[in-house]
């Protein structure tokens, strides 16, 4: 899949039946990602079905991007103060479930 990150998204409204928007808000839910993310994943793969896809425009460098909005979403979403990580605590149901 290939989407722009960051400053070259442009933010659209779109008028669409009641049912089908009820169809994203479960399926996003269920898939883990927001509306907006498998809309843009669902343009996406329709363009390049249609092979409407084509290289980034000049002056558009993706990794810039990718870390601008990094850094912008580190400074609205901090750990608690004092936080450790601590690995067994994160993936302990996880690596229980490893075979050994």
């Amino acid at each position: 899949m290939m989407y722009y990150i960051g400053k070259a998204m442009v933010k659209t409204a779109i008028d669409i039946p009641e049912h089908q928007y009820e169809a994203i808000e479960s399926l996003a839910q269920s898939l883990g990602v927001s509306e907006e993310e498998l809309i843009c994943r669902a343009v996406a793969e329709f363009l390049k079905s249609h092979k409407q896809i084509g290289p980034p425009p000049s002056g558009v460098d993706p990794l810039e991007d990718f870390i601008a909005l990094a850094l912008e979403t580190s400074k609205k979403h901090r750990l608690p103060e004092g936080y450790r990580f601590n690995r067994d605590e994160l993936y302990g149901g996880y690596n229980a479930r490893l075979p050994e």
